[in-house]
C-alpha cells in the first residue's frame, strides 16, 4: 500500500519547492515524497536517495502530522556559540577593503590562507578555511575571475565636450567619421553558447593562426562605412587609409574622430592628413566606449567570427566585411550606439 496520497494542491507546493530549495536535505526529502506520490516503493526510493527505509518513513510521518512543504525543510542546528564577533568581521572587511601589498605581501589579490596568516597578526588565530569561507560569502564574496578595467583620462569630461562642442559648430558642406581599427585572427574569440549539461562546448582548431587588421571609418549621420584590409597597422597603412576617404568623401571636408594610436599620431600621418584636408580629432585616451566603430566590431566579432575556426583568413574576412557591409543604416547606427539614449555625442 502506497504511504503517500498527496492532493493536487500538496503536488503543486512540493514540486515548487523542489525547483526553489538550494538546500540538499530539503530536496532529498522532497523529491522523495514526490517519488512515493508516484508509486514508488519506500524499499525503492530508499536506495534511490541512498538513505534507509525508517529514515523514509519519517519523512512521511513528518509530512503527515504537518503536510506543508515547510515541514520538509532541513533546520540547521546552531549548536555552541560562534566565536566569530563583530570586532573580528570588522578587521575582516577592513582587510579586504585593501590589496594585500598594502600590508606588505608579496600578492596580488587575497587567498584564504593569507587571510588566515594576515589574520593571526590580529589575534584571530585557529580559524579554519571553512570559517572564512563562510565569512566570505557572509560579506558578499566568491572567488571568480577579475576583469580588465582602463583607468579613465581624468581631463576626459573636458575633452568631450570640446569635442560636443566641435560638432555643432560644423557646417552643412562638412562630415564626421569615426575611424578605427580591429585584428582578425584565425585562432576564434570564444563567446558562451548554448551546450548539454555536465558536457564541454567545444570549438574545433587545425592550430594555425594568421592575422589581417581592418580599418573602418563610420558616418553617424547617413550610416555609411568604409573599410580597408590590410597586414599590418602601421602609419604607411593608416595614410592609405586617409587617401582612400579622401578620394570617397572629395568634396567635402571630413573630421575625423580617432584614437591616439602610434600609426595615426606619427608626423608622416599627421601630415598626409593635412596634404589631404582631413582634420583629425583626438578622443579621449583609454576610451574605447567612445569610439562607435569599436561596439560595431565588437557585434560582428560575435556573429561572424566567435567559436569558429575558417579555412583560412581570407574567407574569415571576406565573411566579417561582408556582414558589417550588409547591415543596414538602422541597425548600423543601433548596433554601433549611435542611436542609444545616452549616446555622448548628443546635443546637450
Amino acid at each position: 500500500m502506497n504511504p503517500v496520497r498527496l492532493t493536487p494542491q500538496q503536488r503543486f507546493r512540493l514540486r515548487r519547492q523542489l525547483r526553489t530549495t538550494d538546500d540538499l536535505g530539503t530536496y532529498r526529502r522532497t523529491l522523495g515524497l514526490l517519488e512515493l506520490d508516484r508509486g514508488n516503493a519506500i524499499t525503492d526510493v530508499a536506495i534511490r536517495l541512498g538513505v534507509s527505509r525508517r529514515i523514509v518513513h519519517g519523512w512521511v510521518d513528518t509530512y503527515r502530522h504537518h503536510p506543508v512543504p515547510c515541514s520538509l525543510v532541513t533546520h540547521h542546528s546552531t549548536g555552541r556559540p560562534s566565536d566569530w564577533t563583530e570586532d573580528a568581521q570588522a578587521i575582516l572587511q577592513a582587510s579586504l577593503d585593501q590589496p594585500p601589498d598594502h600590508f606588505g605581501y608579496q600578492a596580488t589579490g587575497w587567498t584564504v590562507p593569507l587571510l588566515q596568516s594576515h589574520l593571526a597578526h590580529w589575534g584571530l588565530t585557529g580559524l579554519s578555511e571553512s570559517t572564512l569561507r563562510r565569512q566570505l560569502h557572509a560579506l558578499g564574496y566568491v572567488w571568480k575571475r577579475p576583469r580588465y578595467v582602463l583607468d579613465q583620462d581624468p581631463r576626459r569630461a573636458a575633452k568631450m565636450r570640446r569635442i560636443r562642442q566641435y560638432v555643432k559648430e560644423l557646417g552643412p558642406r562638412d562630415v564626421l567619421l569615426f575611424e578605427d581599427e580591429t585584428d582578425l585572427l584565425l585562432f576564434p574569440p570564444l563567446r558562451a553558447c548554448w551546450a548539454r549539461r555536465g558536457e564541454d562546448a567545444e570549438v574545433p582548431l587545425c592550430g594555425a593562426n594568421a592575422k589581417r587588421v581592418i580599418f573602418g571609418a563610420l558616418n553617424t549621420h547617413s550610416g555609411t562605412r568604409l573599410f580597408l584590409e590590410r597586414k599590418k597597422q602601421r602609419k604607411e597603412d593608416f595614410q592609405e587609409f586617409l587617401r582612400l576617404i579622401h578620394e570617397r568623401y572629395r568634396g567635402w571636408q571630413v573630421s575625423l574622430l580617432l584614437d591616439g594610436d602610434s600609426s595615426h599620431t606619427a608626423k608622416d600621418s599627421r601630415c598626409e592628413a593635412n596634404v589631404l584636408g582631413i582634420r583629425l580629432v583626438w578622443l579621449p585616451i583609454r576610451c574605447p566606449e567612445l569610439n562607435a566603430l569599436d561596439h560595431l566590431w565588437r557585434h560582428g566579432k560575435e556573429q561572424v567570427c566567435a567559436n569558429r575556426q575558417y579555412g583560412s583568413i581570407e574567407e574569415q574576412v571576406h565573411r566579417f566585411l561582408h556582414y558589417l557591409e550588409g547591415l543596414s543604416v538602422e541597425d548600423t547606427l543601433r548596433k554601433s550606439g549611435v542611436l542609444s539614449e545616452d549616446y555622448w555625442l548628443k546635443s546637450e
